[in-house]
């Protein structure tokens, strides 16, 4: 129980639970798997499935605003299937590239992942109409992943023939991850040099207290 893993460890607050889920799949075509890396640069970023920009209980407003506040993000199976069949055909038919799902900080925080794994950055715009860019940014929605692909065209129309919500938010290249925030403050950069020290310093730095 929480109360007992509290007493174990000495201390007055109880430890959150950890659930984790372990998982085995076997591919097919082994020459077909996918991995998060971006390839090339000038490729399409694409985000699939729905996207709220649910910020509640997630990383951005926890480390930015010190708050835990709101419900975590609504699941919507149905959705989530859809996006997940669409992937997995995507991959068969080779019509990606490089495939993320978005978790823990948003697809924000995705992004920095695909460029740091490929060594490629990228430039995400994001329009005035958005009402909330750091939930767009920052939002934990369930269910989300992030594509990139060479035509565009061909995997926006398979999306939408299976049901699945995409946006293009993108596209790779050159050696920073920026975020164009039209009409609110110009574009925001991050070099990926600071970003790759700043990833690799923080467990170091976690270890030395």
């Amino acid at each position: 129980s929480l109360y007992n893993e509290s007493k174990a460890t000495g201390g007055g607050n109880a430890i959150l639970p950890t659930p984790a889920i372990g998982g085995v799949g076997l591919l097919a075509d082994y020459d077909k798997q996918m991995d998060l890396a971006f390839k090339a640069e000038g490729e399409t970023v694409i985000l699939l499935c729905h996207s709220e920009g649910h910020v509640g209980q997630s990383l951005w407003l926890r480390e930015v605003h010190g708050r835990e506040d709101g419900p975590p993000p609504p699941v919507d199976l149905d959705a989530e299937r859809r996006a997940g069949e669409l992937v997995s055909a995507l991959i068969a038919a080779g019509k990606v590239s490089a495939v993320h799902d978005v978790s823990d900080g948003g697809a924000a925080v995705a992004l920095a992942e695909m460029a740091m794994a490929g060594g490629i950055g990228v430039t995400m715009t994001v329009v005035p109409q958005i009402a909330n860019p750091a939930a767009t940014l920052f939002g934990e929605d369930q269910g989300r992943y992030i594509v990139t692909c060479p035509d565009a065209a061909t995997v926006m129309a398979q999306a939408r023939a299976a049901g699945v919500n995409a946006v293009p938010i993108g596209v790779t290249g050159g050696d920073a991850l920026l975020f164009d925030l039209v009409e609110r403050g110009g574009v925001q950069s991050v070099p990926l040099t600071e970003l790759k020290r700043l990833h690799e310093a923080a467990l170091p730095a976690m270890i030395a207290g």
